[in-house]
């Protein structure tokens, strides 16, 4: 396979795993952008999990970082509580409501990667993550 093929298929597989996720986030209509489901999900997984922290998963400037923490704080989805620890930091939670979106999120995600990985073997799952984590790992060096 030329170099060419390999990144084409790589931006395909990037594009069709992108494009489900939207078409499913919008069947649920959540009211939600997809990266306020991304944010949602940082915070479900990362216990004491603060702003800092989502800005650095996500590439992103502390300014958007803010801009989508105020829109799920707004919408009742996340809380804020203090950091014992540092008084100028707050640690980010769900509220029942986010915890609820993310259930729904949980069996989407599920759905998708059961489609996704149908006729695959166990083995070429375990190497393409292997594969996928070196090239990501190429890519942040």
């Amino acid at each position: 396979m030329s170099d060419n093929q390999s990144l084409e298929g790589l931006l395909q597989l990037v594009h069709g795993l992108k494009r489900n996720l939207h078409e499913q986030i919008e069947q649920l209509q959540l009211d939600i952008a997809p990266m306020h489901v991304r944010v949602l999900k940082i915070i479900s997984r990362k216990p004491q999990c603060t702003a800092v922290d989502i800005a650095g998963y996500l590439n992103r400037d502390k300014a958007q970082v803010t801009r989508l923490l105020s829109t799920l704080i707004t919408q009742n989805l996340i809380e804020k509580r203090a950091n014992p620890q540092d008084k100028r930091s707050q640690y980010l939670q769900l509220t029942a409501a986010g915890q609820a979106i993310m259930d729904q999120v949980r069996g989407l995600d599920a759905n998708i990667y059961r489609k996704m990985t149908q006729d695959i073997s166990a083995k070429e799952l375990q190497d393409f993550e292997q594969i996928a984590q070196k090239m990501n790992s190429n890519l942040s060096s």
